[in-house]
């Protein structure tokens, strides 16, 4: 390896946390080997709806979107034209990929899957500029399945990604270096919480969910009239007024729209309420939390629901169907957790074996690697 080198990489990918967080992790991976090796400069493609406009708008590197937009599987007029729109937005999403890489020469591109990162993605194996790709998912996305042909190398969150596409490499999620571990205490005085109670943390992703946020709004205050515990309860922006009127008030709930704190968050939580993207089930595993997952049943390929059956196979969640808060089976689920001290110290066993907290630096070093014997030695 040179003693000097430059490196320029485009990142791409993004819609939700999902996708945007795992880049990150390996942004800042990658930015920390360079400290003292040279220089390097970073350029990222997403899109100006996902949430990645608003989390690298004031980062330090390049953030460049395109029009491209994800397929909607809701029946609404605004989905459907979205959808009639596709097409279009496609071709454009390629010539601003074009002209982007033409203007940025990247060495290598790194995608972390989501609509956002197809366009950049294919123009890259177009110019011949090696890319590389991270599935969160134990089904792959479509961005994924169309581009693996392409790839130098693809690694996977899950063994059994292995059954859908080949050549993968499984080294768990890359998670954010941010996330600390916080003192139970510690953290529970960051939320104003006791203590002496057990905390239930709920949260939906990143931008919250209307059907669980429902199901608390009605059964929250039963609830906690004859149960033991507290919550912490992410709600999202879209319901945050409404919940916040009504429970706000309430010293067993602390309620926020959107929680930057999420290792404090973990760290005081005993039991999480979520959805089961991959990036929360990897989170989940890095702080040992017992959890009860509620798959979001519209994504794309159901893989919510399957990523939540490998943790519930393992004994380390609960799973429970969107369709069944219906029922009264969430409720007797978190109360026999509540009561069970043995099954959630089983469960935060369970699930701390599927832990990767060194994902971000293994993916890093294969990277480096191949940098090495391809492109810095040539």
């Amino acid at each position: 390896m040179h003693k000097e080198s430059s490196l320029k990489v485009l990142f791409t990918g993004g819609g939700t946390g999902g996708h945007l967080f795992p880049a990150i992790a390996l942004i800042e991976e990658l930015k920390s080997r360079f400290k003292n090796m040279g220089s390097i400069e970073i350029l990222f493609i997403g899109t100006k709806r996902g949430l990645e406009s608003k989390i690298l708008a004031n980062s330090d590197y390049l953030f460049r979107t395109t029009w491209i937009r994800g397929y909607q599987r809701g029946l609404t007029f605004h989905d459907i034209i979205t959808n009639l729109l596709f097409p279009l937005k496609l071709i454009v999403s390629f010539f601003q990929s074009l002209i982007i890489l033409k203007t940025f020469k990247p060495q290598i591109a790194i995608g972390t899957g989501g609509y956002a990162s197809g366009p950049p993605l294919y123009i890259s194996s177009l110019m011949k500029i090696p890319f590389f790709i991270h599935e969160q998912n134990v089904s792959p996305g479509v961005t994924t399945r169309l581009l693996a042909k392409h790839a130098e190398k693809i690694y996977v969150s899950f063994e059994d990604t292995k059954d859908y596409i080949d050549n993968t490499i499984c080294y768990g999620i890359p998670i954010r270096p941010s996330l600390k571990t916080t003192a139970k205490n510690q953290a529970l005085r960051f939320f104003d919480l006791n203590p002496d109670l057990t905390t239930v943390f709920i949260f939906g992703g990143s931008q919250g969910s209307h059907a669980i946020n429902n199901y608390w709004i009605e059964h929250l205050e039963s609830f906690l009239k004859i149960r033991d515990c507290q919550f912490i309860w992410q709600t999202g922006q879209r319901d945050y007024k409404n919940i916040k009127t009504l429970f706000g008030d309430n010293p067993l709930t602390h309620i926020i729209p959107f929680i930057h704190e999420m290792g404090i968050a973990y760290s005081a939580a005993d039991i999480v309420i979520s959805r089961s993207g991959a990036l929360t089930l990897a989170e989940l595993s890095l702080y040992k939390k017992p959890s009860i997952l509620i798959p979001l049943p519209t994504a794309a390929g159901n893989h919510q629901e399957v990523n939540a059956r490998i943790l519930e196979k393992k004994g380390a969640a609960v799973v429970i169907l969107q369709k069944d808060l219906q029922s009264n089976l969430l409720e007797k689920t978190l109360t026999s957790l509540i009561n069970n001290n043995k099954q959630l110290l089983e469960m935060s066993e369970k699930v701390t074996a599927l832990a990767k907290p060194d994902s971000a630096k293994l993916i890093i070093n294969d990277i480096m690697e191949f940098l090495q014997k391809y492109a810095w030695e040539n």
